[in-house]
């Protein structure tokens, strides 16, 4: 008989979010039987609202549903309904209760956010999370530190946070279990481009927010500096929210100080349709991130079979084919690569990307069955 899981974070995010499509992927899973010895026993959760009260949200995280959290498990386990917890994400860790009745793991997606830094390059400072929280957030940070440290078992998805988490949790056990993707549904032949007119230019595409370690302006900053005859010849498309954000300008303002007039802005709320079609017609994602939790957006142009300049940073980089990374400051190593994309563009007749086979096999060592098997094996190790 399958044993049950109970499924436990906060606000319901959704699909178009990472920690919200990681859950989303889960849930998937566990309802459709492919996680092997596992059941879905449940969801606990809220709907988030907008509100301007923040005494209404701090209510809601520490009190309201760590309340209701606590009651559900309980239900559950007295009706012998429920066999493990599993928090989906450690920004929710205040959740694992104290005395929780059945084996409680987290999944811990990146820990830059609880134990924030400042990364180093050769010109620059990126702060990767915020290294001076508030009296709120540091007064959150505490419960969520303490909620980890109560539960079972730690599900990190990359090497990088697996060794941040053996060092911060010491006294918690830990396992790395990549996230995974759907890959045949990112896969050329099982999707149909909308129609979406680019120019007739070497495309980039480029995929993230507006966060520091994103890198926004040391991307601007490689582009602008291109010999003329190669920034004459490629475009930018930029998905992803380009608001002002952490004391960065907004990235149509950033390009705008670099000069640079090839470049468009999709926006944030593009439909999975418009983002394929990107991703089946530019020529390949740059990626200068400075850290990732997983990283989809390279997994994900991988397994439709897109060429990516990747920044030899975690966790993105363990994604990665060996060896194909790309120094993250070195902007003549950029440069470079991004020239070698255009003289291939330019070398196809007519100018028509055809899907990297290698990639997308590569892409196939993420995919939710690999994801499920290693996940299967977790749950076990826990509830004996």
């Amino acid at each position: 008989m399958a044993k049950r899981v109970l499924l436990v974070r906060g606000g319901s995010l959704g699909r178009n979010t990472g920690l919200g499509a990681a859950h989303h992927n889960l849930v998937d899973l566990l309802e459709s039987g492919k996680v092997d010895g596992w059941q879905l026993a449940g969801i606990c959760e809220y709907p988030l609202e907008k509100t301007s009260n923040p005494i209404s949200r701090i209510w809601q995280r520490w009190f309201a549903h760590p309340k209701r959290v606590d009651k559900e498990i309980n239900r559950l386990v007295s009706n012998n309904q429920c066999d493990l917890v599993h928090i989906t994400d450690q920004e929710q860790g205040h959740l694992m209760p104290k005395n929780c009745p059945v084996p409680g793991i987290i999944t811990v997606h990146d820990l830059f956010h609880l134990f924030p830094e400042h990364l180093r390059f050769s010109d620059e400072v990126i702060a990767v999370g915020d290294t001076k929280p508030g009296i709120v957030r540091r007064r959150d940070l505490q419960k969520l530190k303490a909620g980890i440290n109560r539960a079972n078992h730690l599900l990190c998805n990359s090497k990088h946070t697996l060794e941040a988490a053996e060092q911060h949790f010491p006294t918690v056990a830990a396992s790395r279990v990549p996230l995974g993707i759907e890959s045949a549904k990112y896969h050329p032949d099982n999707n149909q481009p909308i129609k979406l007119d680019l120019p007739d230019k070497c495309n980039f595409l480029v995929v993230g927010s507006n966060d520091p370690r994103k890198r926004m302006n040391f991307l601007c900053k490689v582009i602008a500096g291109l010999p003329n005859n190669i920034c004459s010849q490629i475009h930018i498309h930029h998905v992803g929210n380009s608001s002002a954000n952490s004391g960065l300008p907004a990235i149509s303002k950033m390009v705008k100080l670099h000069g640079l007039d090839n470049w468009t802005i999709h926006g944030s709320s593009v439909s999975d349709e418009y983002l394929m079609t990107l991703r089946l017609k530019c020529d390949a994602l740059l990626f200068p991130s400075a850290s990732e939790g997983f990283g989809y957006p390279p997994i994900e142009s991988m397994a439709a079979g897109m060429p990516v300049v990747c920044a030899n940073l975690p966790s993105h980089n363990e994604l990665m084919p060996n060896g194909v990374c790309t120094p993250p400051d070195d902007e003549t190593a950029w440069t470079e690569a991004i020239t070698s994309i255009v003289e291939l563009y330019h070398s196809n007749r007519p100018h028509t990307r055809k899907p990297d086979l290698a990639l997308i096999e590569h892409a196939q060592n993420y995919d939710n069955a690999v994801f499920c098997q290693k996940l299967a094996e977790s749950y076990s190790s826990v509830v004996t």
